[in-house]
């Protein structure tokens, strides 16, 4: 049985290991842990500036980025989501949940978390 990460807030955990297998509870919280700070209210909104989601703003490593509106632990870009409310994202369950269709949709990789990703050696 894999532990609980002692700073990974109990609602988020309860959450991973709702959706993800054990072998992947470490790697989630992981992720949440880069992407958020493991902070349920955290946003990265690009998009506000930029005037709406998906506007080119730079490059990071050599990759395109564009404007976002990523929320909550997993930093779910809120822009693909355009008939949800985003705030939603900030429920611990909600955005775990997402997360998981992110990662399950992604073959279980964590390529939608790239850069934390690569950071972490899981892809």
């Amino acid at each position: 049985m894999v532990d609980k990460p002692s700073d990974c807030p109990d609602e988020l955990w309860v959450a991973i290991c709702e959706f993800w297998p054990e072998s992947e509870w470490e790697n989630a919280a992981n992720i949440a842990r880069l992407e958020s700070g493991f902070d349920a209210f955290a946003i990265d909104d690009t998009a506000t500036a930029a005037g709406g989601c998906g506007v080119e703003i730079g490059q990071r490593d050599g990759i395109r980025v564009t404007s976002e509106r990523s929320v909550g632990y997993f930093q779910i870009n809120s822009c693909n989501y355009p008939g949800w409310e985003w705030q939603r994202f900030y429920n611990a369950r909600h955005n775990a949940g997402t997360a998981h269709a992110l990662w399950d949709g992604a073959a279980g990789s964590w390529r939608p978390w790239y850069f934390s990703a690569r950071k972490l050696g899981l892809i």
